[in-house]
């Protein structure tokens, strides 16, 4: 098991950091699309954290861990939370709303996503796929 554990001022400028240092967590595990779709989920639970759980001095705290099956990503924020925080499966937003997608899009990327303290703490799990990703790497390091 590998774990990876860091704390990220509460601010726009942490959400590119801490995700580039969520992906090369994980990029020993997962690569191509499946390491693309983490990227995406994260960066977005990154930004939810930065603008609806931003108190002035607070951190972003993000837990990693692998298992040797899956990636667990767990990132969290010093703010109240939000209401129906618990639902399990948001609708799709319609076409033309202006916001609203984020969650969809992690459900969409990421095998489980769980809200838990209001809303201030989310899990993203990312399985690996039954592809070699150790043979992926080694190609894309030859053909760099």
């Amino acid at each position: 098991m590998a774990e990876y554990h860091a704390q990220f001022p509460c601010v726009c400028a942490s959400v590119g950091t801490a995700r580039r240092a969520i992906v090369a967590f994980a990029r020993e595990w997962f690569a191509g699309e499946e390491l693309s779709d983490v990227e995406s989920a994260v960066g977005e639970a990154l930004a939810n954290c930065v603008e609806h759980g931003h108190v002035l001095g607070s951190n972003i705290d993000v837990h990693c861990r692998y298992d040797g099956g899956a990636l667990y990503v767990e990132i969290a924020d010093a703010g109240r939370g939000f209401e129906r925080w618990n639902i399990r499966e948001p609708a799709k937003p319609p076409a033309d709303a202006p916001r609203g997608y984020g969650t969809y899009i992690m459900r969409r990327l990421m095998d489980e996503i769980e809200y838990s303290e209001r809303g201030t703490r989310i899990r993203l799990v990312k399985r690996r796929m039954a592809n070699d990703v150790e043979a992926i790497r080694g190609r894309s390091e030859r053909f760099g």
